[in-house]
């Protein structure tokens, strides 16, 4: 029997093939669905090495149990001054063959550094899993910068340059320089340190200077040590001074007279400052300061049994010095004054010569007979007969 051919038929055929297509076509889609890789980048500006520090972060997807992946495609580039130039990454990279090193549930990171002046860098990546399914297609991520990546030079640490100079004069007395230098960029803090508890500090600016003299009972050793300096800057004894010219010395004389013990200091002008402190035994101590180009004298009312101690810095021999009456003298000799320094009893009557003797200075002691002695070098006394 014919049947009757109807005008649908034709068209249901067409939809019947083009459904059995959709679906076929949904099924071999549902994989390629379930595996793929999404790339991701961020990047940072390195100042102090004036470079783009680019993170790649690969994420894989893939259906259950299947666990791991591998890359057999890594592509990296970068636009440089319109010039596209390849680089790598740290951490991604073609896998070799037949492995698959990434495990899906977790992420594969990377990072690489690019040049400042980068304007555009890329990455591209195909993946394979160990279900032997591949990507089909490429998948990548890219990243523009908007500006340069620029070094900014951090300046050093402040810091001193400091210097020490160690010196010692004539008189043993030590000179210490302290210099910081003209580069430094803070100040110089100086603490020198001498023998017997001798201590004192300085602050240098940079470029400047200035000294500490240490004293010669002082400078036996000497440290020299700045605040920022591990290590002193000196630490040992001094070396002695060399080439000195010895200053002109200083004489004295005692004379005694009929009614005075009579001491005079004369110090030439290239001589050292001296300074002498006379006690009698009864009444006022006096003291003598005889610069460079000066003479004086101490005067002490003539008693018996008056002494007098000589005390200096150096002195050689302290011992008291006894008053005798000159052997002209025919009268009676005086009698010792009261504590406090006044005269006691009858007193000699002044003559001419004894008058001349006391107020008239150097000449008239030394023409007298006196018993010399000597203020030496560095202020020290030694009495000769």
């Amino acid at each position: 029997m014919n049947r009757l051919k109807s005008p649908y038929r034709h068209v249901m055929a067409v939809t019947a093939s083009a459904l059995i297509g959709i679906a076929g076509a949904l099924t071999l889609a549902s994989p390629a669905s379930a595996h793929h890789s999404e790339v991701k980048v961020t990047a940072e500006c390195d100042t102090a090495a004036g470079e783009w520090v680019t993170t790649w972060t690969v994420n894989s997807y893939a259906p259950e149990k299947v666990n791991n992946f591998q890359f057999t495609k890594v592509e990296a580039t970068s636009v440089v001054k319109g010039a596209t130039t390849p680089f790598t990454i740290d951490g991604i990279a073609v896998s070799e063959a037949d492995t698959f090193p990434h495990k899906v549930s977790e992420p594969v990171v990377g990072k690489a550094r690019l040049s400042g002046d980068a304007t555009e860098a890329s990455l591209t990546v195909r993946a394979r899993w160990d279900n032997k399914y591949e990507e089909s297609s490429d998948r990548g991520a890219s990243i523009k910068f908007s500006e340069s990546c620029a070094k900014v030079v951090t300046p050093p640490p402040a810091e001193a340059n400091p210097k020490a100079t160690v010196a010692a004069d004539c008189d043993g007395d030590v000179v210490v320089k302290l210099e910081n230098g003209a580069e430094a960029t803070k100040d110089a803090s100086f603490t020198v340190t001498g023998t017997d508890g001798f201590t004192k500090t300085a602050t240098v600016e940079a470029g400047e200077d200035t000294t500490i003299t240490v004293p010669a009972r002082n400078a036996e050793r000497i440290k020299v040590t700045e605040a920022g300096q591990e290590e002193p800057l000196f630490d040992d004894q001094p070396a002695e001074a060399k080439d000195c010219v010895e200053p002109g010395e200083p004489t004295g004389s005692i004379q005694m007279t009929c009614d005075a013990l009579i001491f005079q200091i004369e110090n030439p002008k290239d001589g050292k400052t001296v300074t002498i402190t006379l006690t009698p035994n009864k009444g006022e101590a006096q003291t003598l300061v005889v610069k460079p180009g000066e003479t004086k004298t101490a005067t002490f009312k003539a008693f018996e049994g008056l002494t007098v101690t000589p005390k200096a810095e150096g002195l050689d021999d302290s011992s008291p010095i006894a008053w005798e009456k000159p052997a002209e003298c025919t009268t009676a000799s005086p009698t010792a004054p009261p504590a406090g320094g006044g005269a006691g009893g009858p007193t000699l009557p002044k003559t001419g010569a004894p008058a001349a003797l006391i107020g008239g200075g150097a000449a008239a002691l030394l023409a007298a007979g006196a018993v010399l002695f000597v203020v030496a070098r560095r202020r020290r006394v030694r009495f000769t007969a």
